[in-house]
């Protein structure tokens, strides 16, 4: 997990505004809330959810840190179940007086899927770091990013397919694609640059935004706000 980072505002790297599409809307009517910690035995999570890293929640409320895990480092939103699918949207407020980035994880196994729909109320924001997590062949990831995400993108694909519905795939859309720099692809690993690495040091320290994404299925990222794109759409693995 990348260390804390800075509370300086990620640049905006978004297309000129010939390029942008319809500004999506951010939830008004769920109360934020922050550490939310949510584990289920079964069952799908869905749901909207609005993150404010500046809520303070007693520490007697919050789960047991995992292990490697700090105070620094907990998660300011853990979705996991162990048969179902996550469906959420998820939307970040925050500044850039917060000290530290936003970390979520979302984790589900037993064929469920993920599909993560990520807002931000402004540009000047926490840096955000997502990572996500399927554990069966067919468990796709779906990842909406914001617009202002400027920042490293990692996709770990731990299959190689299933027989009888070929091979797994990663779609990108192609407003997502414009501004994504590929880095490099090897042994079922891709790494990517969304924006430019302006304050990416040589020892790899980054305090921007950043996604990790492990799949054993079909992985989607686009924009927040675009359509959901079909599937031969920017298809760089099939």
């Amino acid at each position: 997990m990348p260390t804390t980072r800075a509370t300086t505002a990620p640049k905006d790297d978004s297309p000129p505004a010939e390029q942008q599409l319809a500004p999506p809307t951010t939830p008004v009517t769920v109360k934020p809330t922050n550490f939310l910690f949510v584990k289920r035995d079964s069952g799908a999570i869905r749901g909207t959810y609005v993150i404010d890293p500046r809520i303070k929640i007693p520490r007697s409320m919050l789960p047991p840190l995992a292990a490697g895990e700090t105070e620094a480092t907990r998660q300011n939103l853990f979705l996991d179940t162990n048969s179902g699918s996550i469906d959420v949207d998820i939307s970040v407020l925050g500044d850039t007086n917060t000290k530290r980035s936003v970390n979520m994880s979302l984790r589900c196994s037993d064929y469920g899927s993920i599909t993560v729909k990520l807002h931000v109320a402004s540009t000047a924001r926490p840096p955000i770091y997502i990572q996500a997590k399927t554990i069966k062949d067919s468990g796709r990831i779906t990842l909406h990013l914001p617009r202002t995400f400027r920042g490293p993108v990692t996709i770990k694909q731990t299959s190689k397919g299933d027989p009888l519905w070929g091979r797994i795939s990663i779609g990108i859309s192609e407003h997502l694609m414009a501004g994504m720099m590929p880095l490099s692809e090897a042994n079922g690993t891709w790494h990517y640059f969304v924006g430019t690495p302006e304050g990416w040091t040589d020892d790899g320290k980054w305090e921007g935004d950043a996604a990790c994404l492990e799949s054993g299925g079909n992985v989607r990222l686009q924009y927040d706000g675009e359509p959901d794109p079909p599937a031969s759409s920017s298809c760089l693995v099939c």
